[in-house]
């Protein structure tokens, strides 16, 4: 992920768009950072004319993050940027797959009746929900949109390494998207009794082992129990 988010702070589409994964600076330092993250994308790619030819190992890995930690030392942007850079070390496809699957279920909610394996869910659980969720929802479209619509050279050049123009919009949605959905636990946890929440989170597991399959090891987000 911080491949990824390396790559999305060098672009010119993202650039007037940083508050929304919690970055706050000055021009200067905005543009010195994506600037340097630009170099960094070099050094990870080495020429090669897509992302997933990059090498992938610990060791470079490790050295991106250095780098990358170097190039916010810099600009003195350590104290700005460092949440968002563990933010994102932090997450893994599992948990981002499961955020995705969790908002998809509260768009389930309103006709939550008992199916098959899927019980009953109460109908004061279920307003809580829609209002809450109605709070935070964000459309998967939301930054589609501005990636797409970019002529820079740069921006393109990203789009091109990557497997679809979309696949960094994607990555930048589920990273939104977990940040609403920690927002809107959060709000409901405040709102519902321990049982009422207990019930959710059952119905919340069942559904989505019954959409997604009983293999998979987290069909939830873990912040969710």
């Amino acid at each position: 992920m911080i491949d990824y988010l390396i790559m999305l702070l060098s672009t010119d589409w993202f650039l007037p768009h940083w508050e929304e994964i919690g970055i706050e600076t000055t021009e200067a330092k905005k543009a010195g950072i994506q600037q340097g993250c630009r170099e960094i994308l070099d050094q990870i790619v080495d020429g090669a004319d897509s992302f997933f030819l990059s090498d992938f190992s610990e060791e470079r890995e490790q050295e991106t993050n250095s780098r990358f930690l170097a190039l916010l030392r810099t600009w003195d942007a350590e104290p700005e940027v460092s949440a968002t850079w563990k933010e994102w070390a932090n997450l893994s496809h599992n948990e981002l797959t499961a955020v995705v699957v969790c908002a998809l279920l509260n768009r389930e909610v309103s006709s939550a009746d008992a199916t098959g394996s899927t019980p009953d869910l109460d109908l004061a659980i279920r307003a809580e929900v829609i209002e809450a969720w109605g709070k935070h929802a964000l459309k998967a479209s939301a930054f589609h949109a501005i990636c797409l619509n970019s002529e820079t050279e740069w921006d393109i050049r990203t789009q091109h390494l990557l497997s679809s123009p979309k696949t960094l919009a994607n990555q930048l949605w589920r990273v939104v998207l977990d940040r609403r959905l920690r927002a809107f636990w959060a709000n409901l946890s405040e709102r519902l009794t321990p049982g009422q929440i207990q019930q959710l989170v059952s119905w919340y597991r069942l559904r989505a082992k019954s959409t997604c399959g009983e293999d998979r090891p987290h069909p939830i987000p873990s912040y969710i129990s």
